[in-house]
């Protein structure tokens, strides 16, 4: 998030001195929606029972009380009582208020007591201490509370008190840091992740008692436990299911049943699940045994107390993971004295309410898992490191493949402020795609998520000329060669055609969803109009409503640049004759400096972001690059971006709250334990390795180096990615 965007503590001051109830109330939904995620719901409203909104975690439910009311104490009695009269079992109640509370911990301590629930209190410096955590809490602010501080001259935005996400947490450092040294994709990681939930998958299967699964079953099952699996294993499933077949994998085959025309795993194959199921469900039981002896030395109690000091340390461990999971890994691995603190305390917190440990005992329980913990971590046995180690692997195991939901929350900001050029070749390969099936569409769906996902794309001149040009051009080619003869052209011989909208067409209709080339070309433009400007205006309008492009004129871009070196690029690029004509050369030429211009123009060089650069030409059309080294070299950045950065990172990134959901179902399983075993030693020392590298650096220095590294993994060549867009366009 760029800091320019980030508001000034005093203004949010200001705004909650004024605030008037029923807009605070307003502010506090979105403000929390964002903070705590799809499980907070708002409920407030005329008669809501003394409830302004409920956090439904699955095992127990939380109220919120939102006011600027004087005499918290007071409210806050009341609204336990009307939440009891209304018929709610309450637990804990959220107290948020727009006023400064002083001494929070012995106010919560007290009422807790005297009323018997676990009472939380938020006040004044808590929103604004989380007022610029995303664009979310951002907008809250903006949406509900801005217009309170409008009596100010202007609203000012502290860039010096701004402390970028990225100098807390090493997550997106250290994944940027990954990603750049790994040019060759982590495709045999994937193969072995796919494997192990193919496999995870088919354990239930047996053909003794007739139990099989197609591969579509296979896929739905692991998607619906592990929904952020979709986007890395979806294009390598069917590939790894003939590998597991084939006579080749020892120990690890699968059997396909050709009557059944479905899969299930063979004796031998259960035999060995069975052996790694045992091993680390052992494990487990043996880490929890020792946690319950542990607890022993500590207070006389039966067993059943001690087995649920055990379980809520086991998920202590599970929530630290979940929320600082590449921090924690680190800290396990280097036992440096000098770590800063984890987040153990909010975490026991967190599974104390889960567990609904009685109010009059919380505090006693507290000490007890604090005591542990602190043994676990410090002075652990044998089978706890070896637990702990399994539970890191995992981790970075996830977070390698962009499951963690840090890293997409940092791509997801990112995109947010993108201003995107599109490139013709892009464009042009989304109108061939006019009647493949949705899921193969990739470069329509590109376009889709990337609008979905906040991304400012533009059409500009330079661009509609020259997808107007490429479709006249094919056009002539259509009727020159193949128009006569059409009846005769198969799929295999229009293959041959080097217009991609040619071999689209032929495509489409040989699966009937066209009749004639007139009537394909009517899906983007009149074919009557091929010719003439008003085939190019109904071709912006097309273009601009379909995937919700912003139009850019040539006038726009000239004025941010120097004509000059405009001209004398569109001159080198007509000598080597990379462009056909010159006015495409030159409306090449004016992109190019046009984005400098305008990065110039936004500051965009001076406000360093740990984002990096917004302003990019998007596309895969190099052969520019050629003839523009010294400008690249001159500016200090590049110009393109790869599409394949926001189709892999962005576009096809899994969603937050699906990754959180896996995170709590992967980490108490066994399967938990065992993931981590897919993971190579040299990846995993790495990535921790990197940590330590985050910690040895200042602020201005990491966000510095994650600007660097940001934008050279938005330019490079040469990494490979599984999802591809296209190659340059003839």
């Amino acid at each position: 998030m760029d800091s320019k965007n980030n508001i000034h503590p005093d203004l949010v001051e200001i705004a909650l001195e004024k605030v008037e109830g029923f807009a605070f109330e307003r502010f506090a939904q979105d403000f929390l929606s964002v903070l705590e995620g799809r499980s907070f719901v708002p409920v407030g409203g005329v008669k809501d029972g003394g409830a302004d909104a409920l956090y439904d975690c699955g095992d127990g439910r939380s109220y919120y009380q939102f006011t600027r009311q004087e005499n918290h104490r007071d409210k806050i009695r009341k609204t336990k009582q009307r939440l009891t009269e209304f018929g709610r079992t309450v637990r804990t109640i959220y107290y948020l208020t727009s006023r400064v509370i002083p001494h929070i911990d012995k106010e919560e301590d007290l009422l807790t007591e005297e009323l018997g629930i676990i009472v939380k209190i938020r006040d004044r410096k808590y929103i604004i201490s989380h007022i610029n955590d995303s664009l979310g809490t951002i907008n809250s602010y903006i949406n509900h509370l801005a217009s309170y501080t409008e009596f100010l001259s202007k609203i000012a935005k502290s860039d010096s008190e701004f402390s970028p996400t990225c100098t807390k947490d090493p997550s997106a450092f250290v994944f940027l840091q990954h990603e750049v040294s790994n040019r060759l994709g982590n495709r045999k990681l994937i193969h072995s992740l796919t494997d192990t939930l193919i496999l995870w998958a088919l354990s239930e299967t047996d053909p003794d008692k007739g139990i099989f699964m197609s591969e579509g079953e296979v896929y739905h099952k692991i998607i619906e436990f592990f929904p952020w699996a979709d986007k890395i294993i979806k294009g390598h499933l069917s590939q790894r299911f003939v590998e597991l077949r084939s006579k080749n994998v020892s120990s690890r085959e699968i059997r396909w049943h050709k009557k059944q025309q479905k899969y299930c795993l063979p004796f031998e194959t259960r035999e060995t699940i069975k052996l790694e199921n045992r091993h680390d469900v052992s494990l487990k039981l043996m880490v929890t045994g020792e946690l319950k002896l542990l607890a022993s030395n500590l207070f006389d109690a039966d067993e059943g107390e001690y087995q649920i000091i055990a379980d809520i340390c086991i998920a202590v461990i599970h929530s630290i993971f979940e929320k600082q999971g590449l921090l924690f890994s680190h800290f396990l691995t280097s036992r440096e004295a000098n770590d800063p603190p984890l987040i153990v305390s909010d975490c026991i917190d967190e599974i104390l309410i889960k567990y609904n440990i009685k109010t009059n005992i919380i505090e006693t329980y507290r000490d007890y898992v604090e005591t542990l913990i602190r043994k676990i971590f410090y002075h652990g046995s044998p089978n706890q490191r070896n637990y702990l180690t399994h539970l890191s692997r995992t981790y970075v195991l996830l977070f390698s493949l962009q499951a963690e939901p840090k890293i997409i929350e940092y791509f997801s900001t990112m995109s947010a402020s993108f201003k995107l050029f599109l490139g013709s070749d892009i464009l042009v390969k989304a109108l061939s795609e006019r009647y493949l099936d949705v899921e193969d569409q990739v470069a329509r769906n590109l376009l889709r998520m990337a609008a979905s996902s906040g991304i400012s794309m533009y059409l500009s001149d330079c661009v509609l000329e020259e997808v107007f040009t490429h479709i006249r051009g094919t056009c002539y080619e259509f009727t020159n060669y193949f128009s006569e003869m059409e009846k005769h052209i198969s799929k295999e011989i229009a293959r041959n055609s080097n217009k991609i909208l040619i071999r689209a067409y032929f495509y489409a209709k040989e699966e009937n969803k066209v009749n004639n080339w007139n009537s394909f070309i009517d899906q983007f433009m009149s074919f009557n109009n091929v010719h003439n400007d008003k085939g190019r205006e109904e071709l912006r309008k097309y273009l601009i409503v379909e995937y919700k492009l912003k139009s850019i004129s040539n006038k726009e871009l000239e004025e941010v640049c120097d004509i000059d070196r405009v001209k004398a690029l569109t001159t080198e690029m007509m000598a080597s004759r990379i462009k056909e004509n010159e006015m495409l050369a030159y409306n090449t030429a004016l992109l190019v400096h046009g984005v400098y211009g305008l990065r110039q123009k936004n500051n965009e060089i001076g406000a360093v972001s740990e984002y990096g650069l917004k302003t990019w030409w998007m596309t895969n059309q190099v052969r520019v690059l050629r003839h523009t080294t010294s400008i690249v070299k001159e500016k200090g950045s590049q110009f393109i971006m790869r599409p394949e950065y926001i189709l892999n990172f962005i576009a096809m990134s899994p969603k937050c709250e699906d990754v959180r959901k896996s995170f709590g179902g992967i980490f108490p399983s066994t399967f938990g334990i065992q993931l981590g075993n897919r993971l190579k030693d040299e990846v995993f020392h790495k990535v921790l390795a990197d940590v330590n590298q985050w910690k040895n650096y200042s602020p201005g220095r990491i966000t510095a180096m994650m600007s660097d590294l940001s934008d050279r993994l938005k330019t490079d060549r040469l990494k490979r990615y599984d999802k591809n867009l296209t190659e340059e366009m003839p």
